[in-house]
């Protein structure tokens, strides 16, 4: 379905034949719960314990149609070294989740090793050109906002009247447009995101050399320029790659099990891996492996759905009319409506599961 095919359904679905009962939602209204309805679709086809059937991820093969355009198979990117500061910096390091990371679904490690004797663990240094870009927060349009990138004018309300459709209150679903439409333009040796390895801001930028973006709204213009930003990742002499699955591990359990002889982070048995913030560390032993790489398979996130840029819900077409029914559940509570209605189409919603 269209954006606009979704919005009509909500009302064939929430509206009485014939009557007009609830047609007093804003399209800004229906985007809003076809998005919740989205997200708790996704969640509960992850999870078996959310849903009625008790099936997750790819337990059967409707759930695996279900998320199947979500999802991103084997991503891979550096471990990098942990700063001095960090407890157990020598024995740890960290990859970086991409920026449209949702859930899990498998991950690997490239160990480096050598099983007749010792590496020599060695590091090396990546360096980036990172523009950390504010968009401002104040205004109650965007009709005058421009973007120029290297000088360029890349955004403006000629080619994006959609602007003027913006307010303050609209500002978390522009920063996603306008990171879209940067990375659409195409700009010679740029790339946008909202979140690069452990760097957030409104919108980020990354050249490969250096550059600027001049945000200008109104009388106001701020210029950001890049700067160099350094990781540190592992390499060796003296072994070989292997790739071996992970092993992940409880927090509270993990130096526990780090003094277990049977059970610690090894090649053999697998690395030991836990998960916070936007990372996922991993354990070596300094003169027995290193792991210079790891790469996940996992579900990303969608796009909102959005009227206004046109942008409809990314899972497949047979999962739409679940959607749909699901954000007019969630319509009907906001609503207050009739208990038994709420009910009946609690019941029909069962079916689809």
């Amino acid at each position: 379905m269209t954006v606009q095919d979704l919005h009509i359904a909500i009302d064939l679905e929430l509206n009485k034949v014939n009557s007009n009962l609830y047609d007093i939602i804003l399209p800004q209204e229906k985007d809003y719960f076809l998005n919740r309805a989205q997200e708790r679709f996704i969640k509960q086809r992850y999870s078996p314990r959310s849903n009625a059937k008790q099936l997750g991820f790819e337990m059967s093969q409707k759930r695996i149609d279900d998320l199947r355009k979500l999802v991103v198979p084997n991503y891979y990117d550096k471990v990098y070294q942990l700063p001095s500061t960090d407890f157990d910096y020598t024995t740890k390091g960290t990859f970086y989740f991409p920026d449209d990371y949702l859930f899990l679904a498998s991950n690997r490690s490239k160990v480096y090793y050598n099983d007749c004797g010792a590496i020599t663990q060695s590091t090396a240094v990546e360096s980036f050109n990172v523009a950390l870009i504010s968009i401002p927060s104040t205004p109650t349009t965007y009709n005058a906002l421009v973007i120029y990138v290297d000088g360029s004018n890349i955004i403006n309300a000629s080619n994006q009247p959609i602007l003027s459709e913006y307010t303050n209150e609209d500002r978390s679903a522009l920063i996603e447009y306008l990171i879209n439409q940067l990375n659409a333009a195409d700009i010679t040796g740029w790339t946008f995101y909202s979140t690069f390895k452990n760097l957030t801001a409104d919108i980020v930028g990354v050249k490969t050399s250096t550059g600027n973006v001049e945000v200008a709204l109104s009388e106001a213009s701020t210029t950001f320029n890049t700067a160099v930003k350094t990781y540190t990742y592992f390499t060796g002499t003296g072994g070989n790659d292997l790739v071996v699955p992970n092993r992940f591990i409880q927090q509270d359990d993990v130096y526990i099990v780090q003094q277990d002889p049977f059970n610690k982070t090894s090649v053999a048995d697998g690395p030991l891996c836990i998960i916070h913030d936007n990372n996922i560390d991993v354990f070596f032993k300094p003169t027995e492996f290193i792991v210079k790489e790891i790469a996940i398979s996992y579900i990303r996130k969608p796009k909102l759905i959005n009227l206004q840029q046109n942008q409809t819900c990314e899972l497949s077409e047979e999962t739409h009319a679940e959607i749909v029914r699901d954000a007019v559940n969630l319509l009907l509570e906001n609503f207050e409506a009739n208990a038994q209605r709420i009910q009946t189409s609690n019941q029909v919603e069962q079916t689809n599961e």
